[in-house]
């Protein structure tokens, strides 16, 4: 369902733009809160604008999809970087927030413009996600944690309350970090890894305690 902090307007249509799994996970949380208005679905590559992405949604090539009028746009995208892209060639002013009816999301925790929130996903009262920002299946996101834009926290991964994340950071799955503490920018943080100090340098951290490894 769409978030408080998405922008409704009088836009009947919405455009999930994205062909692979998780734009199927996000069209899955769309239908299970049905809205009032015409779905549709569309990607850079024309040879997967054919049928649906799941029944109800048609995939449509994008020009097409751009003469049909005016519609919120959601970009269901998993990678960091092509989300962001999409998300900056689209433009921010109609980007619709998301989330599935089995979320829990506090009406006090601020969701940025284009995020998802899957199924069994937690945000916390004053947590603060930036724009295009992902948290999937089952992940915690505890009080106070403020993150990036166009980061994903990965199914069941947890980040303790007043933790902060940077832009486009990865916390891999079941990944865990500490409360109160800071990951900058440009980080990956490997699946079943515990953060239990700052990372203050971008690349790939792994390990119980995480260690930069590239």
């Amino acid at each position: 369902m769409p978030t408080d902090n998405g922008k409704s307007g009088d836009m009947p249509g919405l455009l999930l733009f994205g062909a692979g799994g998780h734009a199927r996970v996000v069209a899955d949380a769309v239908l299970r809160a049905p809205l009032a208005r015409a779905i549709f679905a569309s990607d850079r590559n024309d040879a997967v604008c054919t049928g649906e992405l799941l029944p109800g949604i048609p995939m449509v090539p994008v020009a097409k999809a751009l003469l049909l009028g005016r519609f919120h746009l959601h970009v269901a995208i998993g990678d960091n970087a092509s989300r962001e892209r999409e998300c900056r060639a689209f433009g921010s002013e109609r980007m619709q927030s998301i989330h599935h009816p089995a979320a829990v999301v506090s009406p006090w925790a601020h969701i940025g413009a284009g995020s998802f929130i899957a199924a069994n996903a937690i945000v916390a009262p004053g947590a603060r996600l930036g724009r295009g920002v992902i948290v999937n299946h089952g992940a915690i996101v505890d009080h106070d944690v403020e993150i990036g834009d166009f980061a994903h926290i990965a199914p069941a991964a947890v980040l303790g309350g007043g933790s902060r994340i940077g832009r486009a950071v990865l916390v891999g799955s079941g990944a865990v970090v500490q409360p109160r503490l800071v990951v900058t920018a440009d980080v990956i943080i490997g699946s079943g890894s515990v953060v239990c100090r700052q990372i203050d340098m971008p690349g790939t951290w792994v390990g119980v305690p995480a260690r930069r490894i590239l």
